[in-house]
């Protein structure tokens, strides 16, 4: 039985050496994108009116930041935001109904040295039926960074009536 042998032409190798090298540089410029992560645990309270009772909200509000930077496309640096609530409850004054806010938003902005967010959460009474409607609240967030080295310094956060 003869088998047959094909010789890779020298330019084909030459052609598959390049994609290699083109791509492990690829994966290690990936690894020197510079990010910093951060996390905030934020006080944040506030009351949502609707037109037949108020709900003080009160608890807090979790920011997890990863800045990041592209030196090779020359973007401006950014930062992924991931927000969401730990223990947000509310009870409210007419019906006495104890209600609780849940729900993550992820957002991806450019990083700058002050930035404001206004993201909506839903707001359920605890133990609510699947018939029971949420409630929109717009939760407000003022941000600090320290664009330098890419780190969030500081937030501050309030709950009101959404703004749609």
């Amino acid at each position: 039985m003869n088998i047959a042998r094909r010789q890779l032409p020298s330019a084909l190798l030459a052609c598959a050496g390049f994609v290699a090298v083109a791509a492990s540089g690829a994966a290690t410029a990936l690894t020197l994108f510079p990010r910093r992560a951060a996390q905030l645990l934020v006080p944040i309270a506030g009351t949502l009116s609707t037109d037949l009772d108020d709900i003080p909200l009160k608890g807090v509000a979790r920011i997890n930041s990863t800045t990041f930077s592209d030196p090779d496309l020359g973007g401006p640096p950014g930062v992924i935001l991931m927000i969401d609530f730990v223990a947000v409850v509310g009870i409210s004054r007419k019906t006495r109904t104890a209600y609780f806010a849940h729900g993550e938003n992820r957002v991806v902005r450019e990083l700058r040295s002050s930035d404001q967010l206004e993201l909506t959460f839903p707001i359920t009474p605890l133990n609510a039926s699947a018939t029971k409607v949420a409630l929109p609240v717009q939760a407000n967030f003022q941000l600090a960074f320290d664009v330098g080295n890419g780190v969030l310094l500081s937030a501050t956060a309030t709950l009101s009536n959404p703004t749609f």
